[in-house]
C-alpha cells in the first residue's frame, strides 16, 4: 500500500511505513485501535424484521440452511379499478365486445405487473447479487400475486424481511387435491360398483342435463377450459382432439406453446403421472370421436393444463405459477398471452378449513380477466372433520365458485365440506355429482368408483364454458347468477331450506343455464378465416449431397421460407435417365413461414441419382431448385473409413430429440480425436431428455468369408445406471434391429471401440449408433471419431460395457432405460405439408351490435353457431391482430342463416418518443412502457438518451411509464402509422442525506499493490433510521500526480455489517464499474437506478480493479477525528484500518422515506375481555403515529428515537379494526396492515347433564357432558382435560378415584372469559364382604322343617339366597334359578329361612348367598353347609 499527502518528505516516510505493514503485517497490527463499539443491530432479533417472518419459516430454518419461503408485498393492484377503465376507454370509443374483452383482460395483466415492478426491484436487485454468492439459489417472482419465492439462507430470508416494501414472509405450503382420500395423497379410491353408461353416457353427466345442452347446440365449442391439477395424458383417445394444441394435419406433433405448463418439472409435453388430472379434465370435455365414452360434460370445448401437483400435493410456489399461466399463457420467451386466456379454470385442490388470503389476489385477478374461477369445497379427512364452517380456502373465498358433491340420489356427500364461509357467505355455491365417477385416466383407459369434490367441480366448470358458448360476453358475475338461479333446489332434514351451507343453490344444471342466455329461437352460422396477399416468391436452402449408396434410401433437407407461407414442398428425383419420381416432403420442424423439409428417395439404385425441389406458397408461386446429382455407390465394406473432416456421405439420423450433429465439438471432450469435426449426440452441451436418436451408417456389405469389425473412436459421458449408447445391426431382408453393443457411464477419454460383424456373413447390413435417455438428468453425452470396418479385430481389447449396469441402486427412484429391452426409435412421418386454401381458419368472437350477445369461433375449422331472437341485425366478427368485420343478417324463427367472414390483418403502427426528468431535463435510462390494453406487447425500455420505441397495432391505448427514482406516469395515445409522445416523469421526493465522517480536505492517499485490494467506510444512517435507499456514493481522488502513471477505473460495492465485531458482511450491491476523477473534485457514482436497499449498518467500498501504480488513490483525511469506521480488505480478509490513516474520504447519498408504522402488539385476530389495550408498534423514529379504530381517531402518540411507539385505545364490543399511520405537516403515510381485535366481555354458559351430582359408581371413569354456549369459545375443560366439543355439547372422559369425587367443568373463551361447574359424585370400588355365613355344616330336612341361612357385611345391602339343588330332581329346576330375600335384622345382620316341601328330593344341596351395594358392587358365597332333603 502506498499513502501520499502534498507534503512530499511526509508522505515518502509515511510510504515507507505502510510499505514495511504489508512486510510485516504483525508489527502494523500491534499498535492498532482497539475496536470501536458496533451500532450494528443484529436482524435476526430486530422486533420489526421479526414479526414479519411466519414462525414456521423459522421452524424450517432449524433444520435447513437453505429453505424456500414466500415472500409477500404491501402494495396490491387494483385490477377492479383497471377493468373500469379499460370499459370506460373502450366505450368512449365505441370498441367491440373483443376489443372491449381483451382490453379488460390486457389490462388486469398490465395492472398486476405494474404493481410488482414497483414492489420488487428493489428486493430483487438485493437477491440476484445473493444468488451469485451462493447464499440464494432461486428466485422466482410472481405478479399475479404481489410475491416472490425465493430459496436463500436465513441471512438472506431475514434480509429480506427487512425492506419496508414486504409484508410478510410465509413457508412454502402443500396443497392438496380434493379426490376422497385414505391412506394416499390422492390414489387411494372406494370400492363401489361401477354404474353402468346410457347409450355411452354416464349418469352424472345425464344427472345434470347436459345431453339436453348439447342437443341445443351449445357443447362448449368454441370456449377453452383449464385446469391446475396433476397434467394430463394429452393423447387419451377421449382428450386427444381436444386438446388446444392438437393439430388436425400432424395428430403426433401437437403444438404445446400457450397450452400446456408444467409448473413442478418443466416438461415440455403434457403428462399425468398421478391419474387425477386426466379423469378431472375427461368429465369437463371427454369423449370418444365415434361418440363412445362420452364422459364430459362440454365435449366441444377445447382445454389446456397446467400442472402443479406432485404426489405429495402442491406447493405455494408451483401453484401461484400456475395461476399466473393461466391469467396470460406465456410463450416460448415468458411473454404473456391474455388473449390465449381459458374461459373457466377448474381447481380440484385445496389448503385448510378457515381463512388463508394467500390466493385471494390471484382469485381477484382471474375474475377481472373475465375468467370463471372453480374451486371444490374440499373433503372430510383426518385432519378436516368437516360439519359447519369447514369449507377449505380458497373455495371459502366470496370470489371463488365452490362446489360440493352429491351422490346419484342427488344426497349430500358424506365426505363434502361445508359452510359458512369464514366470510359469513353461504357455501358452498353449488353442488354436482361427485360420487363414483367414472372418467379418463392415463394409460388411454377409464376408471369409475373415484369419489371426492375433485370430480364434482369439473361439472360446474364445464357448465360455465357452455355459458360462456352460448354468450361470450357474459361476465363471472353473471355467470355466476345463471348457475345458482338454474340450480335443482336440494334439502335435507340437516339442511331444509334453499340455499344452505351443504347443497349451496342446489344441483348444477347444464341445459336450464345455457337456456337462461340463449333467448333466441333463429340461429346464424358460418365461418371465420383469414386471407392475405403473397406478392413475393419462396425462397430456400439445401445441402446438396455428392453421393447415395445403392440399396439404401437417401434422406435429403431443405429449408424452405416465404413471407406469408410455405404451402408445398415436393423432392423429384430420378435414376439415371429413368423416369422421374415425385414425393412430398414432411415438415420437421419450424412453422408455415419457415421450416426444415425432409423427403426420401427409396431403394436407391443406379450409378446416379438426379434430385430437384419445388417449393410453392400461399400466393401460388412456384421456385424449383437446380437439378443436383449424386453418384451411386455400392455398400461399404472392409477398408472404409471416416474422419468427419468432410460431410459425411450416406450418413443420416433421425428419432425422439435426435440431436446427432457432425462438426467441431464445443462441449463433451472438447476436441476430435484425431482433425477438427466428429458426430456428437450434441455438440455444444448436453443430450435431451426422453430421447431415442438414431444415426445410421452408409449400408454395409459384409464379406462371404473372413471377418468384419467396426471399429471407431469413443467418447462418451452418459447417466450412470439410466441413459445408454449402443450400436445396432439391422441383417439384411429383417426388420426387427439387432444389439451389438451397450455403452454407459463414463468413458474418462477417447477409447477404441470394436464390434465383430462377422456374424452377417454375405449380409448388405445397416448399422446405426443409438443413444436413449430418461425423462431427466442428462450429461455431454456421445462422441465418435475415425469410423472404420477392417477385417483384422483390434490389437487389444477394446473396452466393452457390462450388462450388469443394468440395475440402478436401490436408492434410485426413477425408471432406467432397460439396455436388453431397447429398441431404436422408428421414422416419424412428420408432417405432411399442403395448403390447398387461402382461408385459414380463426378463433373469432362474433358478437350482435345491437343486443351484445357474442359467441366464439371454433379454432380448429373457424366455425361458429349463434342463436337468437328473430330480426335483422348487425354481426361482427373480431379478431386479435385483425381488422374486424361486419355483416346484416336477417334471422327467422327456426331457420339458420349464413354468414362467413375474412378478417384481414391489422396493420401495426409504432410509437417513439424521450423520457426525461421533469425536473433536470435529462434523459431517464431504463424506464419501461406497458401497453394497458395489450400485455402481450413487451414493455419498450429506454436507452441512454431516453428514447423509446414501440410497436403496436393500430389502436387507442394507455401507456403506463415506470422508473427507479421516479413517480410512475401514464398518457393516452392513438397509434395509427407513426406516432411520438415524449414524457416528463416526476422524480421521486424523499428524504435526501448525505453521511460523511471526513472533513472534507485531502491530507493523504492510500494505492494498494495487488488489485481487488478494497477499502471501506462504515455507514450509519441517521436519526437511528432502520432502512434506506442507497442512491449514489462520493468519492475522493487524489490528483493525476500520483499514482504514476495512475489509472481512472474503479469499482464500487456495498456490503451489510454482519461480519465479527460488525466488520462487512455480505455484499448488498456491486461491483458497480465507476471513472475516478483525479482532479480535485469528488466522484459521484450514481447508484439511484440500482435500488439497493440499505439496514442502519452499512459499508460503502472502493475497490480497486488494478494494482500500484496502474489505479487511482484514494484520498483520506488527517485533521479531524477519526472515525473509528475505516476497514480494509488485504490477502482475502477484512481487518480495521490504522488510526494514523485518517478518515478514508467515502461518503454515502441515501434517501430516507417515513416507512408505513406496523403494528406489533395485539397479535391480528387476538381477542381480549378488557375495553382498554395499549397499542405498540413501530414507525419512522420521532414521527407523529395516529391509531384508528373501525376507521376513526382512536389515539396519537409519537415514536421515539428507536421508532416504538405505544397508545392506549378505547375498543367498542365485537370486532375492533385498528391501524396506524405515521402523520407529517404535509400528510401521512399509508395506513398499516391492519389488526384486528375482538372486545368480549360476556363468560360462556356452560351446563353439566351427566354424571348428575350425588350419583354413585363403582366405575373407574365416567364420560362428562353438557352443553356450552359462547361465540367465541375456545376450549372446554374436565378436570384439568380438553373437552371434544360438537354443535353447542361437549364431552371428556374422566379418571375416578375411591370415595368422593369432584368433576370440574370450565369453559374459557377466545377473551380469558371463564365459567366454572362442578359436580360431586361418590365411587366405591369395593365388593360387599361376608361372613359368618350359616348353616357352617351339612343339615337334613323332612318337608316341613326349615333352615336358618345368615350372614353379617355392610349395613343397608341387597341381600339374597339361592338354593342350588343337584340336577337330578326334575321338578327341583325352578328352585335353582330363584333367588330369595334376606332381611336385615341388625345392622349389618342379615337373615332368612328356607323350608322344605315333599316335592324336592335333594342329597347335598348348595346354598348361595348374594351381597350387593347402592354402587354396583356384588358378592356371592357358598356355605360350607349342605341340605340333605327328604332321604
Amino acid at each position: 500500500m502506498k499513502k501520499k499527502t502534498r507534503n512530499r518528505w511526509k508522505g515518502s516516510v509515511l510510504s515507507a511505513i505502510v510499505v514495511s505493514s504489508l512486510l510485516f503485517p504483525g508489527a502494523a497490527g500491534a499498535n492498532s485501535t482497539p475496536g470501536a463499539v458496533s451500532f450494528t443491530k443484529d436482524l435476526s432479533s430486530s422486533k420489526s424484521i421479526q414479526h414479519k417472518i411466519s414462525d414456521s419459516v423459522k421452524k424450517r430454518f432449524e433444520k435447513n440452511d437453505k429453505v424456500t419461503f414466500l415472500i409477500k408485498f404491501k402494495e396490491k393492484a387494483n385490477t377492479k379499478k383497471a377493468v373500469k377503465e379499460a370499459e370506460k376507454n373502450a366505450k368512449s370509443q365505441s370498441l367491440s365486445a373483443a376489443k372491449t374483452e381483451y382490453q379488460k383482460r390486457s389490462a388486469v395483466v398490465s395492472s398486476l405487473k405494474l404493481a410488482a415492478h414497483d414492489a420488487q426491484q428493489n428486493l430483487k436487485t438485493y437477491l440476484e447479487k445473493q444468488k451469485k454468492k451462493g447464499k440464494a439459489d432461486h428466485i422466482h417472482s410472481y405478479y399475479i400475486v404481489n410475491g416472490m419465492a425465493v430459496t436463500a439462507s436465513k441471512e438472506v430470508m431475514e434480509k429480506a424481511a427487512s425492506f419496508p416494501e414486504v409484508e410478510k414472509v410465509l413457508p412454502n405450503e402443500k396443497r392438496q387435491l380434493t379426490q376422497r382420500q385414505s391412506k394416499a395423497p390422492f390414489q387411494m379410491k372406494k370400492k363401489q360398483k361401477e354404474i353402468k353408461a346410457k347409450e355411452g353416457i354416464e349418469w352424472n353427466i345425464s344427472q345434470i342435463d347436459a345431453p339436453q345442452a348439447w342437443a341445443s347446440g351449445y357443447d362448449g365449442t368454441g370456449t377453452v377450459v383449464a385446469s391446475i391439477d396433476t397434467g394430463v395424458q394429452w393423447d387419451h383417445p377421449a382428450l386427444k382432439e381436444k386438446y388446444r394444441g392438437y393439430d388436425p394435419e400432424n395428430p403426433a406433433a401437437p403444438n404445446h406453446e400457450m397450452n400446456w405448463y408444467d409448473a413442478v418439472s418443466h416438461k415440455d409435453a403434457p403428462y399425468d403421472d398421478l391419474e387425477h388430472g386426466t379423469h378431472v379434465t375427461g368429465t369437463m370435455t371427454g369423449s370418444e370421436p365415434d361418440g363412445s365414452n362420452q364422459i364430459g360434460v362440454a365435449p366441444g370445448a377445447k382445454w389446456i393444463a397446467v400442472k402443479a401437483f406432485s404426489d405429495d400435493g402442491g406447493t405455494d410456489a408451483d401453484i401461484l405459477d400456475a395461476g399466473e399461466w393461466v391469467l396470460a399463457p406465456k410463450d416460448k420467451n415468458g411473454t404473456p398471452h391474455p388473449e390465449m386466456a381459458p374461459d373457466v379454470v377448474n381447481n380440484s385442490w385445496a389448503g385448510g378449513s378457515g381463512m388463508d388470503e394467500w390466493y385471494r389476489d390471484m382469485v381477484n385477478a382471474w375474475r377481472a380477466a373475465g375468467i370463471f374461477p372453480e374451486f371444490s369445497a374440499g373433503n372430510e379427512d383426518l385432519f378436516t372433520p368437516g360439519g359447519p364452517g369447514s369449507i377449505a380456502n380458497p373455495a371459502n373465498y366470496p370470489e371463488a365458485f365452490a362446489t360440493g358433491a352429491t351422490d346419484i340420489d342427488k344426497k349430500l356427500a358424506d365426505f363434502s365440506l361445508q359452510g359458512p364461509s369464514p366470510y359469513h357467505e353461504t357455501k358452498p355455491d353449488i353442488s354436482a355429482p361427485g360420487v363414483n365417477i367414472r372418467s379418463s385416466i392415463p394409460g388411454g383407459t377409464y376408471e369409475g368408483g373415484w369419489d371426492g369434490t375433485s370430480m364434482a367441480g369439473p361439472h360446474v366448470a364445464a357448465t360455465a364454458a357452455l355459458l360462456r358458448q352460448a354468450n361470450a360476453s357474459i361476465t363471472v358475475d353473471e355467470m355466476e347468477d345463471v348457475l345458482t338461479r338454474t340450480a335443482e333446489k336440494l334439502t335435507d332434514s340437516v339442511f331444509p331450506e334453499s340455499p344452505n351451507n351443504g347443497y349451496g343453490h342446489g344441483l348444477v344444471n347444464a341445459f336450464d343455464a345455457v337456456s337462461a342466455v340463449t333467448d333466441g329461437i333463429g340461429g346464424v352460422e358460418g365461418k371465420v378465416s383469414s386471407a392475405g396477399e403473397d406478392h413475393n416468391p419462396p425462397s430456400f436452402h439445401h445441402e446438396p449431397v455428392s453421393a447415395a449408396y445403392k440399396g439404401a434410401n437417401l434422406p435429403l433437407t431443405v429449408t424452405a421460407e416465404d413471407d406469408v407461407s410455405v404451402t408445398e414442398v415436393i423432392l423429384s428425383y430420378q435414376f439415371d435417365e429413368g423416369e422421374w419420381k415425385t414425393t412430398a416432403a414432411v415438415q420437421k420442424s419450424g412453422d408455415e413461414k419457415k421450416g426444415t423439409y425432409q423427403a426420401e428417395i427409396p431403394d436407391v439404385t443406379g450409378s446416379k441419382v438426379s434430385y430437384k425441389w419445388t417449393i410453392k406458397d400461399f400466393g401460388g408461386h412456384s421456385v424449383e431448385s437446380d437439378t443436383y446429382r449424386a453418384d451411386v455407390k455400392p455398400s461399404i465394406t472392409a477398408g472404409y473409413k471416416e474422419d468427419f473432416e468432410s460431410q459425411p456421405a450416406g450418413w443420416s439420423s433421425y428419432g425422439t430429440h435426435d440431436q446427432w450433429e457432425w462438426g467441431i465439438p464445443g462441449s463433451g471432450p472438447g476436441t476430435a480425436f484425431s482433425g477438427d469435426k466428429v458426430y456428437a449426440t450434441n455438440l455444444s452441451g448436453p443430450y435431451a431428455d426422453s430421447a431415442n436418436m438414431n444415426l445410421v451408417m452408409p449400408p454395409i456389405q459384409v464379406p462371404e468369408t473372413g471377418r468384419l469389425f467396426l471399429q471407431f473412436k469413443s467418447w462418451h459421458k452418459l447417466e450412470e445406471f439410466f441413459d445408454y449408447g449402443y450400436v445396432f445391426v439391422l441383417p439384411e431382408g429383417k426388420s426387427h434391429w439387432e444389439q451389438a453393443a451397450v455403452y454407459n457411464g463414463d468413458s474418462t477419454g477417447w477409447n477404441d471401440e470394436e464390434a465383430d460383424l462377422s456374424a452377417y456373413k454375405g449380409q448388405n447390413i445397416k448399422l446405426m449408433f443409438n443413444m436413449q435417455s430418461d425423462e431427466v438428468l442428462n450429461e455431454d453425452g456421445w462422441y465418435i471419431d475415425d469410423v472404420r470396418l477392417s477385417s483384422s479385430p483390434l490389437g487389444k481389447a477394446a473396452k466393452k460395457s457390462k450388462h450388469n449396469r443394468q440395475t440402478p441402486p436401490g436408492h434410485l427412484k426413477k425408471k432406467a432405460v432397460s439396455p436388453k429391452q431397447a429398441k431404436p426409435a422408428v421414422k416419424s412421418p412428420g408432417k405432411r405439408v399442403k395448403r390447398e386454401t387461402n382461408l385459414l381458419p380463426l378463433r373469432a368472437q362474433i358478437s350482435v351490435a345491437e343486443t351484445g350477445k357474442s359467441v366464439y369461433s371454433d379454432p380448429a375449422s373457424g366455425s361458429y353457431s349463434l342463436s337468437h331472437k328473430a330480426g335483422s341485425y348487425t354481426l361482427k366478427a373480431e379478431a386479435y391482430g385483425f381488422k374486424s368485420a361486419s355483416k346484416q343478417v336477417s334471422i327467422q324463427s327456426d331457420k339458420t342463416a349464413q354468414a362467413d367472414f375474412t378478417l384481414e390483418q391489422m396493420p401495426s403502427g409504432t410509437l417513439k418518443g424521450t423520457i426525461t426528468n421533469q425536473s433536470t431535463g435529462e434523459p431517464v435510462k431504463g424506464a419501461a412502457l406497458y401497453v394497458a390494453e395489450d400485455a402481450a406487447i413487451e414493455p419498450a425500455v429506454t436507452n441512454d438518451k431516453g428514447e423509446y420505441s414501440l410497436k403496436a397495432y393500430e389502436g387507442s391505448y394507455t401507456i403506463k411509464v415506470a422508473a427507479k427514482g421516479f413517480y410512475n406516469s401514464e398518457f393516452s395515445v392513438d397509434i395509427k402509422g407513426d406516432a411520438e409522445k415524449n414524457v416528463k416523469l416526476k422524480p421521486y421526493i424523499g428524504y435526501e442525506g448525505e453521511i460523511a465522517y471526513d472533513n472534507g480536505t485531502e491530507e493523504a492517499a492510500l494505492s494498494y499493490f495487488k488489485a481487488g485490494s478494497k477499502s471501506a467506510v462504515k455507514m450509519t444512517l441517521k436519526d437511528g433510521k432502520e432502512h434506506g435507499m442507497l442512491t449514489g456514493g462520493l468519492f475522493k481522488f487524489w490528483g493525476a500526480d500520483w499514482p504514476d502513471p495512475g489509472g481512472t477505473e474503479f469499482q464500487a460495492e456495498v456490503y451489510d455489517a454482519s461480519g465479527p465485531d460488525g466488520a462487512p458482511g455480505s455484499k448488498i450491491a456491486g461491483p458497480f464499474q465507476a471513472e475516478a476523477l483525479r482532479n480535485g473534485e469528488w466522484t459521484k457514482v450514481d447508484l439511484s437506478s440500482k435500488g439497493i436497499a440499505v439496514g442502519k449498518d452499512f459499508y460503502l467500498v472502493f475497490r480497486q480493479t488494478k494494482p500500484d501504480p496502474y489505479t487511482p488513490a484514494l484520498s483520506s483525511d488527517d485533521g479531524s477525528p477519526y472515525s473509528n469506521r475505516n476497514w480494509q480488505y488485504l490477502d482475502g480478509r477484512w481487518s480495521k484500518a490504522d488510526k494514523s490513516d485518517g478518515n478514508f474520504m467515502i461518503r454515502a447519498l441515501v434517501d430516507y422515506e417515513a416507512s408505513v408504522p406496523e403494528i406489533t402488539s395485539p397479535e391480528d385476530r387476538s381477542f381480549t375481555n378488557k375495553k382498554s389495550i395499549t397499542v405498540k408498534g413501530t414507525a419512522s423514529p420521532k414521527t407523529a403515529v395516529r391509531l384508528t379504530n373501525n376507521g376513526k381517531t382512536a389515539a396519537e402518540t409519537k415514536a421515539d428515537a428507536d421508532g416504538n411507539f405505544q397508545a392506549g385505545v378505547t375498543l367498542t364490543e365485537d370486532a375492533n379494526r385498528l391501524t396506524a399511520a405515521s402523520v407529517t405537516d404535509s400528510g401521512s403515510t399509508d395506513e398499516s396492515r391492519p389488526v384486528t381485535v375482538i372486545l368480549d366481555e360476556d363468560k360462556p354458559d356452560v351446563t353439566i347433564d351427566s354424571p348428575a351430582n350425588g350419583d354413585k359408581t363403582n366405575k373407574e371413569a365416567v364420560t362428562v357432558k353438557g352443553k356450552v354456549h359462547d361465540t367465541h369459545l375456545k376450549w372446554v375443560k374436565v378436570n384439568g382435560k380438553k373437552a371434544e366439543v360438537n354443535n353447542g355439547s361437549y364431552q371428556a372422559r374422566t379418571l375416578l378415584e375411591n370415595g368422593s369425587n369432584e368433576i370440574k367443568v370450565t369453559a374459557s373463551d377466545e377473551a380469558g372469559n371463564k365459567t366454572t361447574k362442578k359436580t360431586v359424585i361418590d365411587v366405591n370400588y369395593n365388593a360387599p364382604v361376608i361372613s359368618g355365613l350359616v348353616p357352617g355344616a351339612d343339615k337334613e330336612l323332612k318337608a316341613g322343617e326349615s333352615v336358618k341361612i345368615a350372614f353379617s357385611s355392610g349395613k343397608k345391602l341387597d341381600a339374597s339366597f339361592v338354593i342350588r339343588l343337584p340336577l337330578t330332581n326334575a321338578r327341583a329346576g325352578s328352585q335353582n334359578a330363584t333367588e330369595l330375600p334376606l332381611r336385615e335384622i341388625s345392622p349389618g345382620r342379615y337373615e332368612g329361612y328356607w323350608t322344605a316341601t315333599s316335592s324336592i328330593k335333594a342329597s347335598g344341596a348348595k346354598i348361595d348367598v348374594i351381597a350387593r351395594d347402592d354402587y354396583g358392587n356384588e358378592t356371592r358365597q357358598t356355605a360350607k353347609g349342605k341340605l340333605y332333603i327328604n332321604e
